[in-house]
């Protein structure tokens, strides 16, 4: 039996690491999509944002499945031009200003206990774990406050041009008599 040559980190497969260190994505996909035309098959390209969390929350819990494929679900429906709606439940909550307080008032809660346990802890690494938490903490108490609002603001009617709203229909011609 062969003795296999170790690797820098000791698992016998330094060339394997190094040939997916120069892994080229891009030449990946084009590569794909050269073959798929050559076989007559189409490819339809969707944009992936936010494909995990509509997976996770809307079709993970009905469909019972965990939220990779459930993303990969959403993807599917995209590349089939199908729309994702905001689940009824999640609108009601949108649309309940009580909730979206209490939500605001967690969130600034959770601010201060961050920041109180970031002056305290020592261990640089647990800081930095909770400074991260404190940013994403932050990030979600500033759009929920911004979309709490809006929804509280009303909206304000936009001029145009020389103090014309060309929303407003016809605006009156004032003539000049000599």
């Amino acid at each position: 039996m062969k003795k296999l040559k170790k690797g820098r980190r000791g698992d016998g497969k330094a060339t394997l690491r190094k040939r997916l260190h120069h892994w080229n994505a891009r030449k990946f996909l084009q590569k794909i999509k050269r073959v798929t035309m050559l076989k007559g098959v189409e490819i339809v390209e969707v944009k992936p944002a936010y494909t995990s969390v509509i997976g996770m929350l809307k079709y993970a819990p009905q469909l019972s499945i965990d939220k990779d494929v459930a993303g990969a679900y959403v993807i599917r429906r995209r590349a089939l031009s199908y729309k994702e709606d905001v689940p009824e439940n999640y609108e009601k909550l949108l649309k309940d200003k009580a909730y979206l307080e209490f939500a605001l008032k967690r969130y600034e809660e959770r601010e201060k206990e961050l920041t109180e346990l970031i002056e305290k802890e020592t261990n640089e690494y647990k800081r930095n774990a909770l400074e991260g938490e404190l940013r994403s903490v932050e990030n979600a108490r500033k759009l929920l406050a911004n979309f709490l609002q809006s929804l509280q603001s009303k909206p304000s009617s936009r001029e145009g041009a020389n103090g014309r709203n060309p929303e407003q229909g016809e605006t009156k011609k004032v003539s000049q008599s000599a």
